[in-house]
């Protein structure tokens, strides 16, 4: 149902486009639309709207295209620079009430 895909994404960019540019962007890539995405992408990053895109499955279609590493790179998510985080959990003491 192509037609009905291409008319339901028109109308959420239309409708949309300067609020959800990180949804639009997992939809061409769902959709297997790699340059679509990452122009999508790159109006996310402008507006602040990359949200949890390490984890997002619907991306995974475009995770193997050579920009993805790079793209994550600029924005500070890429495997790499997130192996750099120190987590510190301070778990509650078992003796203390």
């Amino acid at each position: 149902r192509k037609a009905d895909s291409d008319a339901a994404l028109a109308a959420l960019i239309e409708r949309y486009a300067k609020d959800s540019s990180y949804n639009i962007a997992y939809v061409h890539a769902f959709r297997g639309e790699a340059d679509q995405t990452f122009a999508w992408l790159a109006k996310a990053v402008e507006s602040g709207d990359v949200a949890d895109i390490v984890s997002e499955n619907l991306f995974g279609k475009v995770r193997a295209d050579p920009r993805w590493l790079p793209f994550l790179r600029s924005i500070g998510k890429a495997p790499e620079q997130l192996a750099k985080i120190e987590f510190k959990v301070n778990l509650p003491d078992a003796g203390k009430p």
